[in-house]
């Protein structure tokens, strides 16, 4: 019984600190994707759904591609992967309040991505 009552409480532990880290993120945060030869911008979109962080990007041109792996570490690491038809893309920033900043990465090489988190509608 005693068992019981540890895992429970581990698991209580766990979803509590597990959800206060998926409020961080959820919500719209504007991007800039520095190409080298271009700025490229749109907005990530993140709710939380049965559970579990769920998300999309979309371009300012329209384009929207859900997000196909979203992971939030505990260092404040946000991962995220977009698959393509042709490509994935993988993403990886340091979340630090409402901003944040890493880079991103595809077939086509590795650039610097930095945003912030929308506050207003």
């Amino acid at each position: 019984m005693k068992k019981w009552f540890l895992l429970l409480f581990v698991l209580g532990i766990t979803t509590v600190a597990f959800s206060q880290n998926n409020n961080q993120v959820i919500g719209k945060w504007k991007y800039t994707i520095d190409t080298g030869s271009e700025l490229w911008t749109g907005i990530f979109n993140f709710a939380e759904k049965e559970g579990k962080l769920a998300g999309e990007l979309t371009t300012n041109e329209g384009t929207i591609m859900p997000f196909s792996k979203i992971e939030f570490l505990e260092d404040n690491m946000l991962k995220l992967e977009i698959e393509t038809d042709n490509d994935i893309i993988k993403i990886a920033v340091k979340v630090d309040g409402n901003k944040f900043n890493g880079s991103g990465s595809s077939s086509q090489g590795e650039a610097p991505i930095t945003g912030e988190k929308v506050t207003k509608p």
